[in-house]
């Protein structure tokens, strides 16, 4: 076997959302939302401006929320998600509620109170009549009704930002940390913990998105909100971790498909085969023979190296002397490319090796244990898709 040379440098998620993120500040940060007041002018002082847009905030301290569906949880790849915690995306439907418009004291011109613990903020918010919020009050009051990422739609808002306000008219949600009324589950990381929503300072604007879910940091000062009425039972379903490897029969037809959604692997789609399952015995008798505790196989590969992230790895030839590998996110049964290692002037046979004790790590190979003939497949966290050959 020779040497694979990649057509294409690898890439990751991380790689691709970098470079989405950096087009989107191109444009102005804050919510835009229609009848927000406008932005102050270059001659007005900071303070005149800030009071000046506050007279044109809503005079309401308290949200209505209807009753609706939203998308609750986030998808794989986005900035600062974290696959542990974080649930992937799913429809919730939820009551009708109130929440505050700003976080306790619940006054547009007094800055958050934050030090206090759950149960504090919990006892505060009895106080005047309210409870603390569920994690998925939390996040509907700032996804607004068309579910955004942001609270003001495809861009983050900044700390102390005035305009930071959501389709519900909720204000300043992902710009300070507030504690909430859910607990992580008793299968999660961080098992029986308050859940923790919003962000504190410091945190990159493209993390600051409404399905952020975490706990508490170490010294962390949290703040909070109350909500009023009847709490919503739902709770968020923990990710889960499954077996590290499952082996999967895939069509040639199924990943001609996926090769077919993105125009820089569209050719790989030409003449397309999958390698044979007697063509993994192939791969380990060109090498030592020695499988070294792992299993070769010919078949697709989901892959948990993590709870919560999953990812389809599958290897085929295009045409007669270009073999792939590819690797591809797998969320709620949508299939995401996350990685590609492209080898030209190699017919294959190539095989996938996997140790069930092994989560982090695969390889490929067409001649196991041969020196230079093997590549990795590396996850790193939180969620990043690394394919290289030594």
């Amino acid at each position: 076997m020779q040497s694979p040379v990649p057509s294409t440098s690898c890439f990751c998620l991380k790689a691709w959302l970098h470079a989405s993120l950096t087009f989107a500040f191109l444009f102005p940060l804050g919510c835009g939302e229609k009848g927000s007041p406008a932005p102050p002018s270059a001659t007005e002082s900071p303070a005149s401006a800030t009071k000046a847009i506050r007279k044109n905030l809503p005079r309401e301290t308290i949200s209505h929320i209807p009753v609706g569906e939203f998308n609750a949880g986030s998808l794989p790849g986005q900035p600062g998600r974290n696959p542990s915690l974080e649930p992937t995306q799913a429809k919730v439907s939820l009551g009708p509620f109130r929440i505050d418009a700003y976080p306790y004291p619940g006054e547009p011109t007094q800055p958050p109170r934050l030090g206090v613990t759950a149960d504090e903020a919990q006892a505060l918010c009895a106080s005047r009549g309210g409870r603390l919020c569920t994690e998925l009050e939390w996040e509907r009051a700032c996804r607004g009704p068309e579910s955004a990422i942001y609270p003001t739609g495809n861009e983050p808002c900044l700390p102390n930002d005035p305009l930071c306000m959501s389709s519900f008219e909720v204000a300043h949600m992902t710009t300070v940390a507030e504690w909430t009324a859910s607990k992580f589950g008793t299968d999660s990381d961080e098992s029986n913990k308050p859940v923790v929503r919003g962000a504190p300072d410091g945190t990159p604007p493209g993390e600051r998105r409404c399905a952020r879910r975490r706990a508490q940091q170490k010294n962390e000062a949290v703040g909070f909100r109350c909500c009023y009425g009847a709490p919503n039972a739902q709770t968020m379903q923990e990710p889960t971790l499954g077996p590290a490897y499952k082996e999967v029969e895939i069509l040639p037809k199924e990943l001609t498909e996926l090769l077919l959604k993105e125009g820089r692997t569209a050719p790989l789609a030409k003449d397309l085969s999958l390698f044979k399952p007697e063509a993994a015995k192939t791969v380990l008798a060109r090498g030592p023979g020695d499988t070294m505790g792992f299993t070769l196989t010919t078949h697709g590969v989901l892959w948990q190296p993590v709870r919560g992230s999953e990812f389809l790895v599958v290897a085929g030839r295009s045409a007669e002397r270009t073999s792939v590998v590819r690797v591809y996110s797998v969320a709620r049964h949508e299939k995401t490319l996350a990685g590609s290692f492209i080898m030209k002037n190699e017919p294959g046979p190539i095989a996938l090796a996997y140790a069930q004790s092994i989560r982090p790590r695969m390889h490929f190979s067409g001649c196991f244990g041969c020196p230079g003939e093997t590549g990795k497949i590396l996850f790193r966290p939180p969620e990043e898709i690394v394919l290289l050959q030594p």
